[in-house]
């Protein structure tokens, strides 16, 4: 046995009505329709609802008890009516974020949760640059935040500075004897990179050592430094405001840091994201912000 919306709409406001005909009226139905609504709502119970010998009609016993029901239920209708308008004018939005070891996991976090409280799911997906362009291309990431390059960019993406951010060399506290370091003992030195790989252009500014270790692998990367199994060029966001077995190495290339340019990447149109372009905006805001 099932009941139409409209039958329990029209018994409600029979009820708060008093009559067929200032029901119909409120409903902007004409009577005839009203009434049929009425009777074949009876007809499915099988037992009637108004006594309609009164005037104003008069609720039976179960009528009384049923349209107690039937209120809350139209309640919870016109609830799930306007949750309902409300996703066609706001639809939910996800996003999906690729970054690595050199994006400030604040940032992240902050933009995340800003992103939350508007509606919008943020998924953060951990990812070398080179699998991060192949996500882009397949749709399963939106945007892309990486240290520049000096190439140019697939005409398949769009790019944009958002920031920059300082690294110096890390390593454990015992691995060179004299400080500041020199550039040839770096060299000497097993250095890791935080990649799996590295591009001739990123090779050029980061790599000194003759010997190099790959580790994409965060917490790995920091167990192997802690080990003393070499140094490495790392974000200085990366070691802030926690305790570390490693520590930053004074070196004779100077006390201030090596500065990069950090951009983010996207494919162009993508006309199911519009608030794109309103992320990219507060990544830069963040970025100033530190």
């Amino acid at each position: 046995m099932t009941f139409s919306l409209a039958q329990i709409e029209a018994f409600a406001c029979v009820v708060e009505c008093g009559s067929i005909t200032h029901a119909a009226k409120r409903m902007n139905k004409d009577r005839t329709t009203v009434s049929e609504l009425l009777d074949y709502l009876e007809l499915d119970l099988g037992y009637t609802l108004f006594d309609r010998h009164c005037r104003p009609f008069a609720l039976t016993e179960r009528g009384s008890l049923l349209y107690r029901r039937a209120r809350l239920f139209l309640h919870e209708a016109k609830a799930f009516s306007y949750l309902a308008m409300q996703q066609q004018k706001q639809p939910p939005h996800t996003l999906t974020l690729s970054y690595d070891i050199f994006t400030p996991r604040a940032l992240l976090a902050t933009l995340a949760e800003e992103c939350h409280r508007q509606g919008i799911q943020l998924n953060l997906c951990y990812q070398d640059r080179q699998d991060a362009e192949q996500a882009l291309q397949n749709g399963e990431s939106d945007i892309g935040i990486y240290q520049a390059v000096n190439k140019s960019v697939s005409e398949r993406f769009k790019w944009r500075a958002v920031g920059s951010i300082e690294m110096g060399v890390y390593a454990s506290p015992g691995l060179f004897a004299h400080r500041p370091v020199s550039q040839l003992s770096l060299a000497a030195c097993n250095q890791l990179i935080p990649n799996k790989s590295l591009d001739d252009s990123l090779a050029r500014r980061l790599q000194i050592a003759d010997r190099v270790q790959f580790v994409n692998d965060a917490v790995l990367l920091e167990s192997l430094l802690k080990k003393g199994a070499g140094w490495a060029f790392l974000p200085v966001h990366v070691l802030e405001g926690r305790q570390s077995q490693i520590e930053r190495v004074a070196t004779e290339m100077g006390k201030g840091g090596i500065v990069h340019t950090m951009v983010a990447i996207w494919q162009p149109g993508q006309a199911g994201h519009p608030i794109i372009h309103q992320v990219l905006d507060r990544i830069t805001e963040l970025f100033a912000a530190n």
